[in-house]
């Protein structure tokens, strides 16, 4: 039986000669729009291939030339189709590298093109996880195990072959490693090792058999090792060497067997041991860091480790990055980037993540640990002032530093650069006791506006200010339940707008008076009174995002004063019938572009960009079609002066360089892309640098007008057609632009190609 290849159609990529050592160079040179902020730093495979060591990370690959010190990797922005890597190795003999995700997704990458398998076709009946535990190879064949049992692959035809599903009692078990010897697959699973000879490989689990001389108990690794199976059962580890099973011995804390060459290396905890073909010990290398796995490449020993990367001695080697992948809101400023890790259960109990924040400085990484913060945990918001982008607030959302420490207060913190400045809390500031920040934003004043939940007497939730010019003020939001939640504030018109997520609706206040939104039929009529997400667009329009869908609120300082008002859904079309948009949908974050188009964040369903009026669904982005790692997305931060758009995610940070970059009143560097349009082109040609509002005339080198329009955010779009809607012919086209007030101007040239 054969089961033919699922290939993503918009995956494949066709005509790539490619040696693996090349691979990661093509990665780095790749010109998408996306780019990853993505943590290299926990190692769970490490390979060596013609001396360049390749490891695998939670969201990609990278390799490590020792001699060089060159270091390149590759991630679900350029080669890779997933996160959350779990199987990684290399098939020698045709060039391919094999990658497996938790997903159940498969990458071969190498050859003579990549392919991305979607998932391995498994029959209806099996409903557990698809994870690929391990790939090993044989020649043409490769061997796929995971939780459903194993599965054969052919490397040339690329096809599946068979699969076969581990049964005990009618229950699936998994096998979490294999590897082949002398045509026999060795198989190691949850009850035991089984084996089957690779040519007679079949669906039949009744064909497979245990060898006598191992226990039953669940295997981990298993490995051929110099015509030697090797394979570890908890801290055991066993030994065939063609004829007898025999018992190696104890390996306390035991966590992986790796193979390069004639050494077999053991995995401890902080220790690599590493033996001969003779299986005599040579030498152990210990390390100050915990380990996954480890290998010795001429005469280094390197340590996989969980936290620090590829090490060596006190070197640790990998792509500077975030320390680690969590990530529940990102800032921006130009070419610094802020990453706070989060973050809090159900809106509602602390984590208690003890991992500080992230911060790109413009030329590195670094982390901000807990203890230079007082040992402030569950980081939820970092508030740059945009008039010092040196300076910055950091909200957590644990506000003691240990349940046995609760007179320890950790309120609000002040950065200048990586220095924390000042602790603001409920001893020395307007800040209200058990100080729970959800966020806090700058008003063009220089106040900073602050969100305080479940603050004490009665668990209420607060708004306090900062005053740029001195001293502080707070106010009740007066929700109308206890325990309402606290969300990053935003600030409009003198007023400040914040999200209560757990029932309290939308609250508003100018430190006199309290204004709300709710679900009740008077007060907004909203889908739910669990908001999760507000913005406030250029035309002075409040969107809304709650857990069941978007609403819009026109004037909604005037509005919410009046006695009775309701919120409006935005009404699409769906297959003839008109519905809500977004409805039942879950929304985390809106934010507003400088064209005044709207970027929301769903909890399921990724990313979506909408037009001006939202009735228009201009880009949406999902793991499956885009270099999102998850659909589930936490926020989004637009950064207008580079039309950059970052998304965090729960499985890490990536971003998007869109077109939108906010306008000033002045010309900027102006350029029209692409240019030339060559043919086949369909999309719209792009020009960028243009002030607010810019007057665009495009006309042929007669001078006769061929299309006019106005720039929004920076930016303005040609789709190449002239006034009466047809495709413009070959040739060139003068762009004539000029600023609101008619003080300025500039011109460009385009070159049509048809």
């Amino acid at each position: 039986m054969s089961l033919q290849l699922k290939i993503h159609p918009k995956r494949i990529l066709i005509g790539l000669v490619l040696l693996l050592p090349s691979l990661f160079l093509l990665g780095q040179t790749n010109t998408s729009r996306w780019e990853d902020y993505f943590s290299y730093a926990h190692i769970r495979h490490i390979h060596e291939v013609n001396g360049i060591i390749y490891c695998s990370a939670e969201n990609g690959l990278f390799s490590y030339d020792p001699n060089g010190g060159e270091i390149d990797k590759i991630s679900k922005v350029n080669e890779l189709n997933d996160v959350d890597i779990t199987a990684f190795n290399y098939n020698p003999d045709l060039g391919i590298l094999m990658v497996g995700y938790r997903s159940g997704e498969l990458d071969m990458l190498g050859g003579e093109e990549n392919y991305n398998l979607l998932e391995i076709p498994l029959h209806q009946a099996y409903s557990g996880s698809k994870q690929i535990n391990h790939i090993s190879s044989h020649e043409s064949t490769a061997i796929i195990s995971g939780e459903f049992g194993l599965a054969s692959f052919s490397l040339e035809n690329f096809e599946f072959m068979e699969t076969t599903y581990f049964t005990q009692m009618g229950v699936y078990f998994g096998v979490k490693e294999s590897a082949i010897l002398d045509g026999i697959i060795y198989a190691a699973s949850t009850h035991g090792i089984f084996t089957h000879t690779l040519d007679e490989f079949i669906a039949n689990f009744v064909t497979w058999q245990q060898p006598i001389g191992v226990p039953t108990t669940a295997f981990q690794n298993i490995i051929n090792f110099q015509g030697n199976i090797v394979a570890s059962t908890g801290d055991a580890i066993y030994r065939y060497d063609g004829s007898n099973w025999m018992f190696m011995g104890n390996f306390p804390n035991l966590r992986d067997l790796n193979v390069n060459g004639d050494i077999l290396s053991i995995i401890q905890n902080n220790t690599v041991s590493n033996y001969n073909s003779d299986f005599n010990l040579q030498e152990t290398t210990s390390f100050t860091q915990n380990l996954n796995t480890g290998i010795k490449v001429g005469n280094t020993t390197y340590g996989g480790s969980i936290l620090f990367g590829l090490i060596n001695g006190n070197n640790e080697i990998l792509p500077d990055g975030p320390y680690n992948n969590k990530s529940w809101s990102v800032t921006a400023h130009k070419d610094r980037i802020w990453i706070a890790p989060g973050g809090m259960n159900s809106y509602n109990s602390p984590q208690q993540n003890a991992d500080g924040f992230y911060y790109f400085d413009g030329t590195s990484w670094i982390q901000i640990t807990s203890e230079e913060m007082l040992g402030a945990k569950d980081i939820l918001d970092i508030e740059v002032n945009p008039n010092d982008p040196s300076e910055f607030y950091v909200s957590p959302w644990f506000e003691h530093v240990s349940w046995d420490l609760p007179d320890t207060h950790i309120g609000i913190l002040q950065f200048k650069d990586t220095q924390m400045v000042a602790n603001f809390n409920s001893e020395n500031s307007g800040l209200k006791f058990r100080e729970r920040i959800g966020g806090s934003v700058f008003d063009d004043q220089g106040n900073l506006w602050i969100g305080q939940s479940y603050t004490s007497p009665g668990e209420r939730t607060y708004m306090v200010r900062k005053k740029a010019a001195g001293g502080w003020d707070a106010i009740d939001l007066d929700a109308t339940i206890a325990n309402a939640g606290a969300k990053k504030p935003i600030f409009y018109n003198g007023y400040a707008f914040m999200a209560l997520p757990r029932g309290g609706g939308v609250r508003a206040t100018n430190m006199q008076s309290v204004l709300s939104v709710s679900a009740s039929p008077s007060k907004g009529n909203l889908p739910s009174n669990a908001i999760y997400a507000i913005a406030i667009d250029k035309n002075g329009v409040l969107w809304i995002g709650s857990e069941l869908g978007l609403r819009v609120l026109y004037s909604p300082i005037q509005t919410m004063q009046l006695d009775e008002f309701e919120a409006q859904p935005i009404i699409i079309e769906q297959n003839g019938i008109p519905e809500a948009l977004l409805n039942d949908t879950q929304i985390n974050a809106i934010q507003v572009d400088g064209t005044n188009q709207k970027w929301v964040a769903t909890q399921s369903s990724g990313v979506y960009y909408f037009s001006e009026d939202g009735t228009e669904t201009v880009l949406h982005f999902t793991s499956g079609n885009s270099p999102l790692p998850s659909n589930s997305v936490n926020s989004i931060f637009v950064e207008n002066s580079t039309g950059v758009v970052y998304f965090a995610t729960e499985k890490g940070v990536v971003s998007y360089r869109s077109d939108a970059v906010e306008g000033g009143d002045s010309f900027g560097d102006v350029y029209a892309y692409p240019n030339p349009v060559r043919p086949g082109f369909t999309g719209d040609v792009t020009i960028k640098g243009l002030p607010i509002d810019a007057d665009v005339r495009i006309v042929d080198i007669t001078g006769n007008l061929i299309f006019k329009t106005k720039a929004r955010g920076g930016v303005a779009k040609w789709d190449t057609k002239n006034m009466k809607g047809k495709l413009v012919a070959s040739g060139i086209y003068l762009v004539l632009m000029t600023n609101q007030d008619a003080s300025e101007s500039k011109q460009t040239k385009i070159a049509i190609v048809r």
